[in-house]
């Protein structure tokens, strides 16, 4: 999730609505959010899947086609401004997609607003910059033509922003902070990505960070050259989209740039509406309604679409509008969810019981636990977070920063949903069982915890004794210093049957013990949580 908070006045300012009818319209289009009345903020929370909304203008764009006050057309001026793209690139970070906005009048809220987007277009359509990098220079800095190239890492010599000397390239990636999270990119190639002007003035080293002469906006920045580049062409063009809308919405008005790839060359950014051709029969269908041609050109405007013989018409800002399912979905959303008849299906199915853990079920119940079903994707620093070190399955393709590899452990997620529920009554008890990837192969586990104020190690113990017994062996503990539970209050876990012989693997089958307290702060939590994950297969 993408949590985004703004001043309901400034919000008001942008789209006239009262504040309790701004809060259920954007409940209403899928942005779950409440008001905030110590700060005074509405604080919206974002499926990746709409990033033309992580900013106040997206945000108040959307409620404006909602409620009928305007559907904005977005267009770019012609101008002589051009990018040449050197071949020496290509093996690197190979394409960039550029623009320039002009009639600009920044505040310290418009740089914030523009510097939370960059970072969360980065994070999430940007894959944390492994998919597109993106900067923001003043146009007055700059000489024309822009030259996209790649130096050796000693010719790369400039004052990065937030330093104040001249530093190489390797420096910057072993000094500065974004050289240190995102250096990985680029190490390891005889050469580095850079952005250049006409006079030879080093803009960026791509995508570390940008210079302190060029690359800095303040108060005073009028005209704006924006660069998004990368290794995917098509998410250079949709950042570039959402950024250029949103600095238009802001007031700037839009000029192309001229990108040249050798003999090719591609004006940017392209703001013409794409046309999606829908299936009105198939999607009254699968919607369980009918609607006609106006209906729908109605509902279409209310999600910012045009329409136009038969077909959606989507606005350049939609990267995430794939096919006509997923405008099928925003007629879902404009025609209401709670419009939708409840109906029978017309089918019959025959299901089968899965009695494998029940009686597990029934033992975690019966000592008053609650079942959680958490997803089976998560990420890197998630895991990192509990301490966990070991070998992890990526997804090669991640739709989302939040959920990049296959979980290893429940652990994680148990704490994570202790994390969501803090405010509520205590104690807390959950337990889960679920799939987990670990050690090259698929297995089933149980975490189960419990977080109060007060606990101790023997009435936790007690619940596993219970479980214990209840299925028909005993159980060891030993003691086991870990990452994720205090030294003297961490044990792992062996199974015995009830003749007393050991387990079939013979060794460590779980883990119980009292989190510690720097893990417990990274969630937030200030109460006791105990912890006891085991395996099942």
């Amino acid at each position: 999730m993408v949590v985004v908070e703004y001043p309901y006045e400034e919000m008001k300012r942008l789209v006239d609505l009262p504040l309790e009818k701004m809060i259920d319209s954007l409940n209403e289009l899928g942005a779950p959010s409440e008001y905030e009345p110590t700060v005074k903020k509405i604080i919206t929370e974002l499926t990746p899947n709409r990033p033309d909304w992580y900013s106040m203008e997206g945000l108040s764009r959307a409620l404006k086609a909602y409620h009928g006050k305007g559907r904005r057309a977005y267009r770019a001026k012609k101008s002589e401004y051009s990018v040449i793209v050197d071949p020496s690139v290509a093996k690197i970070r190979p394409y960039t997609a550029c623009a320039i906005v002009k009639g600009l009048k920044f505040n310290d809220e418009k740089i914030r607003d523009a510097v939370l987007l960059q970072e969360k277009l980065l994070a999430t359509l940007g894959r944390k910059v492994k998919r597109f990098g993106l900067g923001l220079y003043p146009l007055k800095a700059i000489a024309f033509p822009v030259r996209y190239t790649a130096m050796k890492p000693e010719e790369i010599r400039y004052v990065p922003l937030g330093f104040d000397k001249e530093m190489t390239a390797n420096e910057i990636l072993e000094e500065h902070k974004k050289g240190e999270q995102y250096g990985h990119l680029i190490k390891g190639f005889d050469r580095y990505p850079v952005f250049m002007d006409a006079n030879r003035k080093v803009m960026a080293l791509i995508p570390i960070v940008n210079s302190d002469e060029t690359g800095r906006i303040d108060e005073n920045t009028k005209e704006i050259f924006i660069e998004v580049s990368g290794n995917d062409l098509n998410s250079c063009k949709a950042a570039l989209n959402i950024l250029v809308c949103t600095f238009a919405d802001m007031g700037g008005i839009i000029y192309e740039v001229n990108v040249e790839y050798g003999s090719e060359k591609i004006r940017m950014p392209d703001l013409d509406e794409r046309e999606m051709p829908l299936d009105m029969k198939r999607i009254n269908k699968t919607l369980g309604i009918e609607i006609g041609k106006k209906e729908v050109a109605d509902l279409l405007a209310r999600m910012g679409y045009g329409y136009k013989s038969g077909k959606a018409l989507v606005p350049p800002y939609r990267a995430d509008v794939i096919s006509w399912v997923d405008v099928m979905e925003d007629i879902a959303i404009a025609y209401g969810y709670n419009n939708f008849r409840y109906t029978l299906p017309d089918f019959f199915s025959a299901g089968s019981v899965n009695g494998k853990f029940d009686r597990i079920d029934d033992a975690m119940r019966g000592m008053g636990f609650l079942e959680i079903k958490t997803f089976i994707l998560t990420n890197k620093e998630k895991l990192a977070s509990v301490g966990f070190i070991g070998d992890i399955l990526e997804i090669s393709n991640p739709g989302t920063a939040d959920y990049t590899i296959v979980r290893p452990n429940l652990i994680a997620d148990i704490i994570g949903v202790f994390s969501t529920n803090k405010m509520k009554g205590l104690p807390q008890k959950f337990y889960e069982i679920g799939i987990v990837y670990d050690r090259g192969k698929p297995g089933k586990r149980l975490v189960f915890g419990v977080m109060d104020k007060k606990l101790d190690f023997s009435s936790v113990k007690g619940y596993l004794q219970t479980l214990a017994a209840q299925e028909g062996f005993t159980v060891g503990l030993t003691k086991e210093p870990s990452g994720l539970f205090e030294n003297e209050l961490s044990c792992s876990v062996s199974y015995y049957l009830k003749n007393g012989k050991m387990n079939e693997c013979g060794l460590k089958r779980g883990v119980f013990g009292k989190v510690k307290k720097d893990v417990l702060d990274r969630f937030g939590l200030d109460f006791d949580v105990y912890l006891c994950e085991l395996e099942l297969e």
